[in-house]
């Protein structure tokens, strides 16, 4: 009788384990460096934009979900408006410790997925957008951690570079486990 109940016990705990079942679509991904080449060239943090599509299986809750995001790209260190900072540029690793609205940016992450996220969850049929920017000013304490060459002294925003190659995991937190994972090239800007 032991045996049978603790076997239970198991395999219920195993089934809790269990990542979601998705199908997401990276729709789009547009960007560009800020302080490279010539002015007319650059792009602003704002403007690099992942827009992801949820065309099939689970709802996700947003607190459950976390995004990595991999590519060569560039962020700040220290304090721009100072005077302080300079620009990073190399391996850029981008985490979105969760999707939900805490501590992002309200004026772009918050705006750009308030309808999706709203009822707390993400559907079939609802876009994610995800910004370099989305990270809220310094004085706040980001969910959206960034580090270039693996130093993650930095503003927590974001630009990779067009032409190149990024790699975006979707991760279930619960199980640790990667639910999709996809591969884009950035376009530049237009």
């Amino acid at each position: 009788m032991a045996a049978i109940v603790s076997s239970v016990a198991l395999s219920g705990s195993r089934m809790n384990l269990q990542p979601p079942v998705v199908n997401i679509d990276l729709e789009s991904c547009e960007g560009g460096l800020y302080g490279v080449g010539h002015s007319s060239h650059w792009v602003t943090f704002k403007e690099n934009r992942i827009v992801l599509m949820h065309e099939g299986g689970d709802s996700l809750s947003p607190d459950s979900i976390s995004i990595k995001i991999s590519g060569y790209g560039n962020s700040f260190q220290g304090n721009i408006s100072n005077g302080t900072g300079k620009r990073a540029e190399g391996n850029l690793e981008v985490l979105y410790m969760d999707l939900s609205q805490e501590r992002k940016n309200q004026k772009y992450y918050v705006a750009n997925n308030n309808a999706t996220l709203e009822d707390g969850s993400w559907d079939i049929g609802e876009r994610l957008i995800l910004c370099g920017q989305d990270s809220p000013k310094k004085s706040a304490k980001s969910s959206v951690v960034v580090s270039v060459n693996g130093n993650g002294n930095t503003s927590d925003n974001y630009g990779f570079k067009a032409g190149t190659e990024i790699t975006l995991k979707i991760i279930d937190r619960k199980s640790r486990n990667v639910i999709s994972e996809q591969k884009a090239t950035v376009k530049f800007v237009d």
